[in-house]
């Protein structure tokens, strides 16, 4: 067979296409590298966005969490203060009722001792009036039977 020989010409203009593709090519590279580099700094932007609002949901929840511990202790404080209340109100009424029960009881002994006393007087005037019947009566035997004994 014989060597196909390729004209000048035709080796110029493949030559010319070979860079026109070379430069193509590298001008795509350039293109993708550009459009890879957008993409980072898009991707970079959007993860140190989603980062940024992470810790401000963080944030939020800290304060949120700050805020509710606050108010826990507080409504905690306000029960214990009002347990304390209470028991302080109970203990008063406690003392209170202890006090009146020892006035009844006072009272009780009072009007127990007042009452033992005029028994004690009434029997003391009983037995006397008793006794001055029984002097009475025997002195009306007395002169009944001396009356009795002059007639």
């Amino acid at each position: 067979m014989v060597p196909l020989v390729a004209a000048p010409e035709s080796r110029f203009s493949e030559e010319i296409e070979r860079e026109h593709e070379i430069r193509n090519l590298k001008d795509t590279v350039a293109a993708l590298r550009d459009a890879l580099e957008q993409q980072k700094a898009g991707t970079a932007t959007e993860v140190a966005q989603a980062v940024a609002e992470a810790h401000n949901e963080i944030r939020d929840l800290q304060a949120g969490i700050g805020e509710m511990r606050i108010e826990l202790e507080r409504r905690k404080a306000e029960g214990e203060e009002a347990v304390q209340k209470i028991v302080a109100q109970a203990a008063e009424e406690g003392r209170q009722l202890q006090s009146s029960v020892q006035a009844l009881r006072d009272q009780l002994e009072r009007e127990k001792a007042r009452h033992q006393e005029e028994e004690q007087v009434m029997r003391r005037t009983h037995r006397d009036e008793c006794a001055e019947l029984e002097k009475t009566i025997q002195r009306i035997r007395g002169e009944l039977e001396a009356c009795r004994g002059q007639k």
